[in-house]
């Protein structure tokens, strides 16, 4: 014989535990741009309403005021969104939504105490004030002052009795952090023109603008993917080319930023993916997902299973057109960085202590600044090595003449002078040692080089290049252990 009994929930602890799914305070916050987004598209979907939705964020010592211009809910609106959390009008609307689980309204709960929503629906419809608190599950209906009615339609935000102070530089709702949040959140409407935010604190105001992104494309041919599952569902991704390795993938839902990195989910299996390398960066846009409570996932059906499986197969293609621009980026550095270090050396070989070193052709000093202390003169040997200089003593114009080069057979020898241009071993086990410190470090040692090629070009002798390479060696130990 069986029994069937009620489940009973506590209503207060579970609106409590729905407004604080978020990943912090911004990304809770951030429910009410979504609201006011969708808002805004069924007012434009109407004809009721042009130009951008505009949010304005006011953070005080107590209190974070959120103005938008999307049109409000009426009192009939307001009930019906309160008596449909977790199950969201929304999802009957002809226009496509953010929101779909009913919850926004409750994300002050990760932010404060109570929240208070001046809502105006319409030009000539009064404003209405409801009340929501922390320890309540009933909405409190009133009507507003006279100084509290909105004049344009439109929704006004407050929420007091706040968990921390976002006057402050620092926190997730710190002016900057909210800014950054916001700005990666919401890019694609950002870039589309649709949305203006503005957060004021104090005296300062900030704009919200779209990621400001200056890096070359990848996988062109991947702009929108079919689900093989499924022919009627399709992805949209962007990548580029990200050489900070700094990069991240994300997943959107209706433009807002979901999942921002793949590299938070190490269940997915992509630790070693091309998309969790920091060499790419991107979105993916995939509607047909559904995102759980709180925004940070997806709810872990077939279509996000498909996806997945989808992802891996194009990471083959997109890890080789990203090895592509990062041998060039990697060579790029490395010239800028032998550059560098060549100006260096030109420099202090131009000191007097070192003026009795004879250059190679094409590393000639650096002159004194035209009022400078005394004439410098350079020795010239009597074995006719060219010192830079043209026949009546003229410096010739600077030329690059140090290259990276990878010794075969020799890989212990850090750098050698060859038909007149040095030659640096990129295979050598201090260079690669070096390799991922500061790219200060790296110029230091190839000035070093630099350096003790000269003076072992001045030893007739030639007994003095086995103790330079030592004495490299030496420098390059003390860079590795400072860098520790």
């Amino acid at each position: 014989m069986s029994r069937v009994v009620d489940v009973e929930i506590n209503k207060i602890n579970a609106l409590i535990t729905l407004g604080s799914m978020y990943r912090n305070a911004a990304e809770a916050i951030k429910e009410y741009v979504s609201n006011a987004l969708d808002e805004w598209a069924v007012a434009r979907h109407q004809g009721k309403a042009e130009g951008q939705c505009e949010v304005v964020f006011t953070l005080n010592k107590k209190s974070i005021i959120i103005d938008y211009n999307a049109p409000g809910m009426d009192e009939a609106g307001f009930e019906e969104a309160l008596k449909h959390v977790v199950d969201s009008p929304k999802q009957g609307y002809d226009t496509p939504q953010i929101g779909h689980l009913g919850i926004g309204l409750w994300a002050f709960n990760q932010v404060g105490n109570q929240a208070t929503f001046y809502s105006k629906k319409r030009r000539r419809a009064a404003t209405i004030k409801v009340v929501l608190r922390r320890n309540s599950s009933e909405a409190e209906f009133s009507s507003p002052t006279p100084d509290e009615a909105r004049k344009k339609p439109g929704m006004t935000i407050v929420i007091t009795g706040l968990f921390q102070d976002p006057t402050k530089p620092y926190g997730p709702l710190s002016p900057g952090r909210l800014r950054h949040v916001l700005a990666d959140r919401f890019d694609a409407y950002l870039r589309a023109g649709q949305l203006k935010i503005t957060i004021r604190s104090g005296k300062d105001k900030l704009l919200v603008e779209p990621l400001q992104l200056d890096l070359p494309d990848v996988g062109a041919r991947f702009r929108e993917v079919t689900l093989s599952t499924d022919p009627g569902k399709v992805f949209k991704t962007r990548f580029w080319f990200d050489p900070s390795g700094n990069g991240r993938v994300s997943i959107r839902h209706m433009g807002v930023v979901i999942l921002d990195d793949l590299r938070s989910v190490p269940e997915y299996g992509f630790q070693d993916s091309i998309y969790t390398s920091g060499l790419i960066k991107g979105y993916i846009d995939a509607d047909f997902l559904r995102p759980l409570p709180g925004r940070a996932q997806f709810v872990e059906d077939l279509d996000l299973v498909s996806l997945l499986d989808t992802l891996r197969s194009m990471s083959p293609e997109l890890a080789e057109e990203i090895g592509v621009f990062q041998e060039e980026a990697e060579n790029e550095r490395r010239l800028g960085l032998l550059r560098r270090a060549t100006r260096i050396a030109r420099e202090i070989l131009s000191q007097d202590e070192f003026l009795d070193l004879e250059l190679i052709d094409g590393l000639s000093r650096i002159r004194p600044r035209q009022g400078g202390v005394g004439k410098r003169t350079v020795r010239v040997s009597g074995n006719n090595r060219s010192n830079g200089s043209n026949g009546n003593g003229a410096s010739r114009s600077y030329r690059p003449l140090v290259k990276q080069s990878i010794f075969e057979g020799d890989i212990r020898r850090r750098s050698r002078i060859s038909d007149g241009t040095i030659e640096i071993n990129i295979n050598s086990p201090d260079f690669l040692a070096l390799h991922d410190v500061p790219r200060t470090h790296l110029v230091a040692y190839v000035a070093m080089l630099l350096g003790k090629e000269m003076i072992a070009y001045n030893d007739a002798s030639g007994v003095s290049d086995e103790a330079l390479e030592k004495m490299v060696a030496y420098g390059t130990r003390v860079l590795a252990r400072v860098w520790r």
